[in-house]
């Protein structure tokens, strides 16, 4: 049987485990040692701290998502861009980052790419980081496919690629109620806290602390005489994890606390990973756990 390969693409350090460790989880739950996971980061993370410097947030990150991914047993890279750098603060689509994007996923050579998705409504909020990840990996989708886009990065030049399915997930900041199917991650609820809980700089510290400016009674941030977060406390951040849960079934049309994920299948790449199926058919039969949009 054929080792399925699945790249997850994301801009954030803890975007993956927010949106998709659950199916990564599931992934290896079911297939084992049969399926090939990574997770690639296209910003280095460091301009998102408020009280360590740009060097040590990048290096705290990095390390986090390192534990993160080794619980799923998955590999991790923040992105280099053509010209062997990360990407320092925001990220743009430029031809030096889609370049390394390019090489990223023609190196890996996935079935699948999870992705963020384009947001398209005017009026929804968006993170720059996020949507210029989206609309790169879109941007690249049908270049994949040809072998002189972009100089070679790490490998000799493949003449031949086939270009893989592109899924995306829900997007905290558009909150767009776009997706395909679900999986039902209940099962490897725990895992995915513990790999969120990897990212303690975020979890404890810059996402309680970004909350605190537009709700500082309501949110579990409190500076210490330390920089220390003096008022965050597991419990209370597993009830807003368990509220999260809730709110995003409420968007996708279910009244209950079940631990799901979303995505939808986009036409930026290849339609199935088996020909002659439809994208459904292949879905169906690579994640046998999905639950289809009725």
């Amino acid at each position: 049987m054929k080792q399925l390969r699945v790249l997850s693409v994301m801009a954030h350090q803890d975007d993956f485990e927010f949106e998709a460790a659950g199916l990564f989880l599931r992934l290896r739950q079911h297939y084992g040692s049969n399926v090939a996971l990574k997770i690639v980061t296209t910003s280095c993370g460091g301009s998102g701290h408020h009280e360590m410097s740009f060097e040590e947030t990048a290096r705290r990150r990095e390390a986090e998502a390192k534990a993160s991914a080794a619980i799923v047993g998955a590999e991790y890279e923040n992105l280099r861009q053509l010209d062997g750098t990360h990407i320092p603060a925001q990220v743009f689509c430029d031809r030096n980052m889609l370049g390394g994007l390019w090489n990223c996923i023609r190196d890996f050579a996935p079935d699948y790419v999870i992705a963020p998705p384009v947001v398209t409504n005017p009026l929804a909020g968006i993170h720059i980081d996020h949507q210029h990840t989206a609309e790169a990996l879109r941007y690249i989708a049908y270049q994949l496919g040809v072998p002189n886009a972009y100089p070679t990065m790490n490998a000799p030049r493949q003449q031949r690629f086939r270009v893989p399915v592109f899924l995306v997930c829900l997007d905290t900041y558009g909150q767009e109620n776009i997706w395909d199917f679900s999986v039902n991650v209940d099962s490897v609820k725990e895992d995915k806290i513990r790999m969120l809980r990897c990212h303690a700089s975020q979890i404890e510290e810059w996402l309680p602390f970004v909350d605190s400016l537009n709700d500082p009674e309501g949110a579990i941030y409190e500076r210490g005489p330390n920089g220390e977060n003096i008022r965050w406390s597991e419990e209370r951040w597993r009830a807003e994890t368990e509220r999260r849960f809730h709110q995003r079934n409420l968007l996708c049309g279910f009244d209950d606390s079940i631990a799901r994920e979303y995505f939808a299948i986009t036409k930026w790449g290849t339609s199935s990973t088996t020909p002659g199926m439809t994208a459904r058919e292949s879905l169906a039969q690579d994640f046998p756990f999905s639950d289809w949009r009725q």
